[in-house]
């Protein structure tokens, strides 16, 4: 395997960041990143440190593409809200009217959206290297890992997430936000 997140710190199970909300709150959780192979080193690209750092994996609506049930979108032009696919088909060439209200929905094609709520961000993610600089934390900047990581060494990653809306929000289907590394190349040496 190479370098990722996993649940645990022995890097035996691979970390599943999907999120649920019942409505405003915080989550925090610890995440572990590294390699669990021992001969793997990985090393910055172009950076001079490998960073961590928060993303959003929002897709926009896109003409005459076909869409599953519960896909997870945004209009092409962001409006600050993300739709679920409700009724799976074919968009057409016409962007649907994108409502904002409880229960909004619209069609393109034989595809059918409803409104699930504000959208989800990657500035609503903070991390640290500690659970105590969660709170200074900045959301959606990365973390400096090093400049160079050995395979077989997990490193504890403390994220907090904050949903700022009331609607009943939840990503399982289709991820939101994520986590990325900066361009970076694994090599493995003779250990």
């Amino acid at each position: 395997m190479a370098f990722m997140l996993y649940a645990d710190e022995k890097m035996q199970k691979p970390a599943d960041i999907r999120l649920a909300f019942n409505g405003t709150g915080i989550l925090d959780t610890v995440l572990y990143f590294g390699s669990n192979q021992s001969d793997e080193v990985l090393k910055p690209q172009t950076d001079a440190q490998i960073i961590l750092k928060p993303v959003d994996l929002i897709k926009k609506w896109q003409p005459n593409k076909f869409y599953y049930w519960n896909n997870i979108i945004e209009p092409s032009r962001p409006n600050g809200y993300i739709y679920r696919c409700t009724t799976q088909g074919r968009t057409g060439s016409e962007e649907p009217r994108w409502w904002i209200d409880n229960g909004g929905s619209g069609a393109s094609g034989s595809a059918r959206f409803t409104v699930l709520g504000e959208a989800y961000r990657h500035t609503d993610i903070k991390l640290s290297l500690t659970q105590a600089g969660l709170d200074s934390a900045v959301g959606g900047e990365g973390i400096e890992l090093g400049t160079q990581l050995q395979g077989g060494n997990a490193i504890a990653v403390y994220m907090r997430v904050t949903n700022k809306s009331y609607d009943l929000r939840n990503d399982f289907m289709d991820a939101c936000r994520g986590l990325a590394t900066n361009s970076t190349i694994t090599t493995t040496t003779d250990v």
